[in-house]
């Protein structure tokens, strides 16, 4: 049991994380509604942080059994789709037209993606503050899990109105946009090297083999971004 004091800290540090790991929602959110009609940007945005409250409300829940199923690889899953996901919004980007049917199209793809993204994302968000709140004793008591829940509903709100200033930001900026998908891609790298699989043979081939995959991403990040300037010019 804690104190209330205890509680109290506990809550700030739980809200905290999930603020800091709230920001790859931000950015898909923001790249996935960039080109829609501003009634369907809010739609998109609505339904993308409700499902992300879902969703991570649901792998709160079943966290016990997910960390003992250690088969599932779910870090490795998980980043590869982020990964998949980023590269489908930047293609979606060039090839967006303002007809209708390309307009409706948009909308489910952007809805598609954001559910995909939120799964992942949402899952790799409960993992590390339940790792974090698992570090004192080696278990999730029922007051952690009420403050994880309360955290997670807390940071809604920031993740929907942060996702709508972006999105206008990328409008006017095409450099957000850019910052914003390597913000994806780093959550996804740090969720495939933090793999159990993958970190474990890194481990025994070299570890800088790591570092070496960042820097991989990030160039092919920077390639993409010379090409689609070069093609706008």
């Amino acid at each position: 049991m804690y104190t209330t004091s205890e509680l109290f800290s506990k809550m700030i540090q739980i809200v905290f994380i999930n603020l800091v790991l709230s920001g790859d929602n931000v950015a898909i959110i923001s790249l996935s509604v960039k080109n829609l009609p501003v009634h369907k940007a809010k739609l998109v945005s609505m339904i993308g942080v409700i499902l992300a409250l879902i969703f991570r409300i649901f792998f709160v829940a079943i966290i016990g059994v997910l960390f003992n199923l250690k088969w599932l690889h779910l870090n490795l899953v998980g980043g590869i789709i982020l990964i998949l996901v980023t590269i489908n919004m930047f293609n979606h980007d060039k090839t967006s037209s303002s007809s209708e049917k390309d307009g409706n199209e948009g909308f489910m793809k952007a809805l598609f993606s954001i559910i995909i993204s939120d799964i992942s994302m949402s899952l790799d968000n409960v993992l590390a503050i339940t790792s974090i709140t698992m570090a004192d004793s080696g278990v999730i008591n029922r007051q952690e899990m009420t403050l994880i829940i309360f955290g997670t509903i807390a940071c809604m709100p920031i993740i929907f109105f942060g996702s709508e200033a972006v999105s206008k930001l990328m409008n006017k900026c095409q450099a957000v946009i850019y910052l914003c998908a390597g913000l994806l891609v780093y959550t996804a790298t740090k969720m495939i090297l933090s793999d159990s699989i993958v970190s474990n043979l890194i481990n025994k081939v070299n570890p800088v083999i790591g570092l070496a995959v960042i820097v991989i991403m990030a160039t092919i990040l920077i390639v993409i971004m010379i090409k689609d300037k070069k093609k706008s010019c």
